[in-house]
């Protein structure tokens, strides 16, 4: 069975410079929508660039709501006069995820109807999904769906509620604690739960947890669909940066862009490590196939002696309920069960004694302790580095068309201007965020910082069996361990029921 990736991603749309979904909820809708809408608010149309990957686009409501809203122009004109007293407001929040490309339009349709509703109408928002069928830069269907969801309650009356309220500090008496200056002490409570950082989580697990419910009713079980980042599994490869409108148009047409070249970067981190997975697995196949090369002596060795009793009485080594340190990295911990597996690793260790195999233990974790911190210290650089990538190949765009205004002069100027004034504006949030990162004044050297992710990421490859390897012997270490003290309260189990026995007769 095959782990496909689950790709989400969640944004504000809002007019302050940290909201990444847009400016404007009407044109969000206009885009997912395909169709030409006007914003009130901005007082401008907004058109669609494309028509022809448009599946399906559909409003849901929840109670309360005015049926008025069903019309895109209505509710997203709505939601922003709504927010007009406010410069920098969030407006509506929107939600991009990839569906299987083997399903048939009706059945993504039908499937998304009933994901939206329970996950989101069924909670109090406004709704607009729309599905589309395109194609990614690597020339592959790319069949997803773009959700718009609004982000104020509707109350009874179909007005709209607001988003936060306030929460006063009381003294023991009661009373409302006055700050300073004179103003009540209070904090803000989200009043929808909406804003929650758990959310994007739960609505990642609920939409491949349907994706793999529908497939296993379909009978396509060959795909496993996976909500959990690399992180969260305990992997080392990076997920790759979203492209964006413009960098994908450019890729598909064969024009490769900052932030392509960044996502190739990844993929070519990522096959190194699966070539350095390789490496380790066939590391500890090697272990396991390591035969004893000192003769057998007449010298009792405790810790094979326990393992021998373990197996006799229950077929194999039990695992902890709570999992180990090491433990818990090893993917399949079924083969730490087996009998010839751990008197392998025992005899290649050349432990004899529990004492032994504490001081084995001790001195693998120094190791393990020094290898995990040099390579944490490695991730940690290269995240740096990669999100300056990622800034950087945001800024590029938006300077070239700044610098393509400068040569301009008199009305060619001003026209210019005028038309590039949301992509000036991108400059200054683009360029503030990556200084922000970097330093003000510090110089831009992008090739410098991609020749030293290559070396990190070799760093990191070449760690990794060692790592691997480190990680297995320590687990079985906690294994052993483990059984050596479930063995021991067992015996003492079963010597105490002769004396609880004799008890009884007599009480008899």
């Amino acid at each position: 069975m095959a782990t496909k990736e689950l790709s989400t991603k969640v944004a504000i749309v809002g007019r302050g410079t940290k909201c990444k979904g847009g400016k404007s909820a009407v044109e969000q809708s206009s885009y997912i929508s395909r169709t030409t809408l006007y914003s009130d608010y901005y007082g401008e149309n907004f058109y669609p660039k494309y028509s022809e990957d448009l599946v399906h686009t559909e409003i849901m409501l929840p109670e309360n709501a005015p049926e008025k809203y069903m019309d895109r122009s209505i509710l997203w004109n709505s939601a922003e006069e709504a927010e007009r007293k406010s410069p920098k407001a969030q407006i509506a929040r929107s939600y991009k995820v990839s569906l299987p490309n083997d399903w048939s339009y009706d059945l993504a349709t039908e499937v998304m109807r009933d994901y939206v509703k329970r996950n989101f109408v069924d909670d109090g928002m406004c709704a607009e999904f729309a599905i589309h069928d395109s194609e990614n830069p690597q020339h592959q269907r790319n069949l997803h769906c773009h959700i718009l969801l609004t982000m104020r309650p509707i109350l009874e009356d179909g007005s709209w509620g607001d988003k936060q309220k306030k929460v006063y500090f009381y003294d023991e008496q009661g009373n409302k604690i006055r700050k300073k200056n004179g103003q009540y002490k209070c904090t803000t409570q989200d009043v929808t739960g909406w804003n929650s950082q758990d959310n994007a989580k739960k609505w990642r697990k609920d939409l491949a947890d349907t994706i793999n419910a529908v497939n296993e009713k379909l009978g396509k079980t060959e795909d496993f669909w996976e909500h959990r980042s690399f992180a969260e599994r305990g992997l080392d490869r990076l997920p790759t940066i979203h492209l964006g409108e413009k960098a994908s148009a450019m890729e598909r047409a064969g024009i490769h862009t900052e932030r392509g070249n960044v996502n190739r970067q990844i993929m070519q981190h990522n096959l190194l490590l699966e070539q350095a997975k390789v490496l380790y697995d066939e590391a500890v196949a090697k272990l396991e196939q390591l035969k004893e090369s000192k003769p057998v002596v007449a010298v009792v060795n405790e810790v094979l002696e326990l393992i021998q009793k373990v197996i006799g009485k229950k077929g194999r080594l039990d695992l902890p309920i709570m999992k180990g340190k090491y433990l818990s990295k090893i993917p399949d911990r079924s083969r730490l069960q087996s009998e010839e597996q751990a008197v392998r690793f025992v005899t290649a260790s050349e432990i004899s004694t529990f004492g032994e195999l504490k001081a084995f233990s001790q001195e693998k974790e120094q190791e393990f302790q020094t290898v995990s911190n040099a390579r944490q210290a490695i991730r940690e650089e290269l995240a740096t580095i990669t999100e300056l990538q990622e800034l950087y190949a945001e800024y590029v765009p938006y300077r070239e068309i700044k610098d393509s205004g400068k040569g301009l002069k008199g009305f060619a100027k001003i026209r210019y201007d005028k038309e590039h004034k949301d992509d000036y504006e991108e400059y200054s949030r683009t360029r503030e965020a990556l200084y922000a990162k970097l330093g003000e004044g510090k110089k831009l050297t992008p090739k410098a910082w991609q020749t030293k992710v290559d070396e990190l990421n070799q760093t990191l490859a070449k760690s990794k069996p060692e790592y691997g390897k480190l990680v297995t012997q320590l687990a079985y270490a906690e294994v052993i361990t483990h059984n050596k003290a479930n063995y021991e309260r067992e015996q003492a189990n079963e010597q105490r029921k002769p004396t609880r026995t004799k008890r009884k007769e007599q009480e008899i």
